[in-house]
């Protein structure tokens, strides 16, 4: 696996898993110590966005810059989008304020365009209307299938790698159908941290939710050096923590405190 599908998995895995803690977070909020196992699951089976990606083309950017951008991705024609947006929320418990920045459960809605463009333009025209050409050095295209509730869509998508004028990494990311999340995913973390760190964690389906979700601490990534992050397993794009992570959560010590036995 490239370094470029390496960065790309990551981050689908974590819209994926951002998308869940978002469910639990809310499963919490309407029930909190009333939740249990069986409800839990069945407002993620509701809200279980599947992702797949496959069929990687990665290679320098000079191979396709000249190419009609209709080749390199699936441009709007009209069918639905899954509308993600950004969400942030704060839990004060005892005192202490926690925040913690995510995904809303997403919607689908109608589509922009009635088809193909009838005017071609090469990436390279594309690039040159916002920025510089010479930012980007890679590229990595690659096929999306997602299903959501029900309604799913099949698409091409297409990621470029570079450096700015100041030598930082970039990305730019254009997916029709996931809209900005991918490109936000590359360096946002989706660490649940209210669920770890404060009261909402300790209902005991949530720690089995947690449990059933570990992952090994060598899959864990940091999104800078000081964010935590979730550790994925890149082939299924499927997201958790460490058991290390959770067994020291302020969320587990408290819940295995007032339950020995565990």
């Amino acid at each position: 696996m490239s370094p470029e599908e390496r960065q790309i998995r990551m981050a689908y895995a974590k819209i994926v898993f951002a998308i869940q803690v978002q469910t639990v977070e809310q499963a919490v909020h309407q029930k909190h110590r009333k939740l249990d196992t069986p409800a839990l699951n069945n407002a993620l089976e509701n809200n279980d966005l599947r992702v797949t990606l496959s069929n990687f083309t990665v290679g320098n950017i000079s191979d396709i810059v000249q190419r009609d951008i209709r080749d390199l991705v699936t441009m709007p024609n009209g069918e639905e989008i899954l509308s993600i947006a950004n969400s942030s929320a704060t839990f004060k418990e005892h005192g202490k304020v926690t925040d913690e920045t995510g995904l809303s459960i997403p919607t689908w809605t109608p589509g922009f365009g009635g088809g193909q463009p009838t005017v071609s333009a090469t990436l390279a025209e594309v690039l040159a209307v916002n920025q510089p050409t010479d930012v980007f050095q890679r590229y990595a295209m690659f096929n999306v299938a997602v299903s959501f509730q029900g309604k799913s869509r099949k698409y091409h998508a297409l990621v470029l790698f570079g450096k700015d004028a100041n030598g930082a990494d970039k990305v730019l990311v254009t997916d029709t159908v996931l809209g900005a999340s991918p490109q936000e995913m590359m360096t946002q973390p989706v660490y649940p941290v209210i669920l770890l760190d404060t009261s909402q964690g300790e209902v005991p389906a949530v720690l089995s939710w947690f449990e059933s979700r570990q992952m090994p601490a060598n899959s864990c990534t940091r999104s800078s050096q000081s964010a935590q992050d979730v550790c994925c397993d890149l082939s299924a794009l499927k997201c958790g923590i460490s058991s290390d992570e959770l067994k020291r959560s302020a969320a587990y010590v408290q819940a295995s405190s007032q339950n020995p036995e565990n």
